[in-house]
């Protein structure tokens, strides 16, 4: 424990009144670990530092929520943006595609000529008989004449035995 002070060191601590002769009771020592070194304990620091975050952190969160508010605002407005100019192209597309525009743009454009009148004959006579290979003409008839062709020739039958069987698929694969 501390030692009483010395009277020189109550003269100096004593009070006004006690110049008159009254003794001045020594200051009270507390001990080492009482006494107020300047610092803060770190418990006390601990719940500074919660209480500076818990108030802290709705102001973060408002502010957080106040930027999406605005990113939210600033993209409805682009998609707003976006639709007018889809409708405002789809209106241009409408317009290009127009039947008038069309032709306008051939006879500027490609110096293309507005179509000549045209005249349609109609004919009352049959058209002429149509080559076809000999795979497809009717089969011969038992006399053992040939087929007859355009123009009044005839074609013999082919003789099948003397054919190489190649020639025989291609006659049924490959249309002449």
């Amino acid at each position: 424990m501390a030692s009483l002070p010395s009277d020189a060191a109550d003269a100096r601590l004593a009070s006004p009144a006690a110049k008159d002769g009254h003794r001045a009771l020594p200051r009270p020592m507390l001990p080492e670990r009482h006494r107020y070194t300047g610092r803060m304990p770190a418990w006390a620091w601990i719940v500074l530092f919660g209480l500076l975050i818990g108030l802290a952190l709705p102001v973060f969160r408002t502010s957080s929520v106040t930027e999406s508010a605005s990113e939210l605002r600033a993209l409805e407005a682009e998609r707003e943006r976006l639709t007018s100019e889809i409708r405002s192209l789809a209106a241009h597309v409408g317009q290009l595609g127009s039947l008038a525009r069309i032709q306008q743009q051939a006879v500027e454009r490609l110096r293309m000529v507005n179509a000549m009148p045209t005249t349609v004959l109609e004919v009352d006579s049959t058209p002429p008989a149509r080559t076809l290979p000999a795979r497809f003409l009717p089969a011969a008839d038992s006399s053992g004449a040939g087929r007859p062709l355009a123009g009044g020739a005839r074609l013999e039958p082919d003789s099948h035995a003397a054919r190489p069987v190649w020639r025989a698929i291609l006659d049924v694969l490959v249309f002449d």
